[in-house]
């Protein structure tokens, strides 16, 4: 079934590729289809996790990184594998800046206040100073694998404090709910490369935003 997936889906651009409907994955099939040797041909930058829910995963300028509970990160070996990713080449099609940014809900309201298409998909790339940052990882579960709801129980916080830091993710419109999670799903790493994780909280002092729309979508469904 992969080895079809990638004869028949050549990497375009503009296009963003996902292993595993959200909703499939959630339900807790945890187990690790696709290398990210593979998944490094049809992207460059996105969010997902690794085999048996093993921590978060960001990726943008190429590099892959695994944020797991312990918290500090490391790159990603091509022969690991995920269950769920979304990846896409990032080529920014606007770009604007932020100030004094309170909440999570303030951040997303101000890009919301910037996209043309609700019903589009859209990868964004958020970087500048966070005053504080709330994140989390969630541990490496055994089989038989628990649901997401379940497994994020007991997840790993992350509370970190006057650091610059970049922000990776999606915006899927809500009528997508279920093949892949509605709103926005944003990853964080620090630039010294020292912390990160799934975002729950932000403060942010200034920040640039940069934001993909996203015209084509395929799901592997392994």
């Amino acid at each position: 079934m992969l080895a079809a997936f990638y004869q028949l889906a050549l990497p375009e651009n503009d296009t963003l590729y996902q292993i595993t409907a959200f909703n499939v994955f959630s339900a807790g099939n945890f187990e690790g289809t696709t290398n990210y040797a593979e998944l490094m041909k049809y992207g460059d930058f996105g969010i997902g996790t690794l085999n048996g829910l093993n921590g978060e995963m960001i990726a943008f300028n190429g590099k892959f990184y695994q944020i797991p509970t312990a918290g500090n990160p490391k790159e990603i070996t091509p022969e690991e594998k995920t269950p769920y990713v979304t990846i896409t080449f990032f080529e920014s099609d606007q770009t604007f800046q932020v100030a004094n940014i309170s909440s999570l809900s303030q951040l997303t309201a101000k890009i919301n206040l910037t996209l043309p298409n609700y019903n589009a998909i859209y990868a964004l790339k958020v970087h500048g100073f966070f005053n504080s940052a709330k994140t989390r990882s969630v541990p490496i579960q055994t089989n038989p694998y628990p649901t997401l709801t379940d497994a994020v129980k007991n997840q790993t916080v992350f509370n970190l404090n006057k650091v610059s830091a970049t922000l990776v993710g999606f915006y899927f419109p809500a009528n997508m709910d279920g093949v892949d999670f509605p709103g926005y799903h944003l990853h964080l790493l620090t630039d010294d490369r020292n912390a990160g994780g799934h975002l729950l909280e932000c403060n942010v002092e200034e920040a640039t935003v940069e934001i993909d729309q996203t015209n084509n979508y395929h799901l592997l469904i392994p």
